[in-house]
């Protein structure tokens, strides 16, 4: 199989760009992971030895900067394209007084990751072995596995590198991660994995809250399906420390109604060849409860639009997404994208409605509501199409 010829050129670019300067440069981790199940990578993360520093230096100040202070690493913006990649220094583990970020910390979990080491020595500190593959662009597109993780790969086993239960104390958002490719390609836990996670459950609420909302949108913008993720994490008590208000709903009116939802929202992006819409998915999560809100009585009823209600919808998000850290930008689209759903029945049609900027995804979430429920959709048929979608956000 020739990986190299499946990957868009400006990653490949990027490692070349390093490489010429006398650095050591793979692409690495998920994307490797992906390519080796046939799928399609959504990212390309790139490992170097250059340093931060170096790696801009390498791509300029108006194409790369620096992000991040426990983990720093620099996003580089290639081909003058929106894309951003991620390309990090080989790292190393840090001992104990290397990682300590509190003066009331153990020492086991990482709070400064940003020593750094040889390709060796990063492969030893990645989380699991079917993560731990890199691909040799500089060469005829070699895989070094220095973890047995093509082995795991295709015994379909999510294995720890190193000692589980140390690792999650390292990281909680490692068993995160870990669910996720069950949840995402149907693998199954290595036992003495799945021993060390139900251990630790609860030390994922030492992850900071804006850190657990970047993984949910790593989730629902990922470009799999979202239930069969969520399902895993509620299924191994998981979903209790990262979303605990959905949990609790999980067996409520509001739960169920979110899961259909989710499932149909499920097939029609895996339908489309348009990239998923984070926004709109989080839209599909916080619809149920809004319209739980508007009719306890009777959830499955349209509300009518009304300056009450707009506030209403803000009021549900804030509890829905309690626990993270949203940025206004996500819960003003949220809101935006819910509200415009009631307003698909008015008649004439505002053009404040097709003018909106979230019409194309409010259009969407009307007609994902309407699937699920089984209404009839002749209300929709007359609904104009949305402009080019080069006017919309993701």
């Amino acid at each position: 199989m020739n990986l190299l010829s499946q990957i868009s050129p400006e990653p490949l670019d990027i490692v070349r760009s390093l490489a010429h300067h006398g650095y050591e440069a793979y692409i690495v981790g998920g994307a490797v992971r992906d390519l080796l199940l046939g799928a399609v990578p959504k990212d390309y993360d790139i490992t170097t030895s250059a340093t931060p520093e170096e790696i801009r230096a390498v791509f300029g100040r108006r194409s790369s900067r620096i992000i991040g202070r426990r983990f720093r690493l620099v996003h580089v913006y290639a081909g003058g394209s929106h894309t951003i990649y991620e390309v990090s220094t080989f790292r190393r583990q840090p001992d104990s007084n290397e990682r300590r970020g509190k003066k009331s910390d153990d020492g086991k979990m990482i709070w400064n990751d940003n020593v750094y080491g040889t390709l060796e020595d990063d492969a030893s500190r990645r989380d699991f072995t079917v993560n731990a593959l890199y691909l040799d662009v500089m060469g005829d597109g070699q895989i070094l596995d220095f973890s047995h993780g093509q082995d795991d790969l295709k015994r379909k086993i999510v294995r720890v590198i190193g000692d589980p239960a140390e690792r999650f104390a390292e990281d909680p958002v490692r068993m995160l991660r870990a669910l996720k490719l069950v949840g995402q390609y149907g693998f199954r836990l290595d036992k003495p994995l799945e021993k060390a996670l139900r251990a630790n459950l609860e030390k994922l609420t030492l992850a900071s809250p804006a850190r657990l909302f970047e993984e949910l949108l790593k989730i629902v913008g990922g470009g799999h399906p979202i239930l069969p993720i969520l399902e895993t994490f509620h299924h191994y008590g998981l979903l209790k420390y990262f979303w605990p208000v959905y949990d609790q709903a999980w067996e409520e009116g509001e739960g169920d109604f979110s899961r259909r939802l989710l499932k149909t929202y499920d097939m029609y992006m895996q339908t489309s060849d348009s990239p998923p819409s984070k926004a709109l998915c989080l839209s599909v999560l916080v619809l149920p409860f809004l319209m739980s809100a508007h009719n306890p009585q009777n959830m499955f009823k349209l509300w009518k639009p009304s300056v009450e209600g707009a506030r209403l919808c803000q009021r549900v998000i804030d509890v829905l997404f309690e626990n993270y850290n949203v940025p206004r930008l996500f819960s003003a689209r949220t809101a935006d994208i819910c509200n415009l759903v009631p307003k698909m029945m008015l008649r004439p049609l505002p053009k404040s409605v097709t003018g909106h900027i979230e019409y194309r995804y409010g259009k969407l979430l009307t007609e994902i509501l309407f699937d699920t429920c089984h209404w009839d959709r002749s209300a929709l048929d007359k609904l104009p199409p949305a402009p080019p979608r080069r006017s919309y956000r993701k």
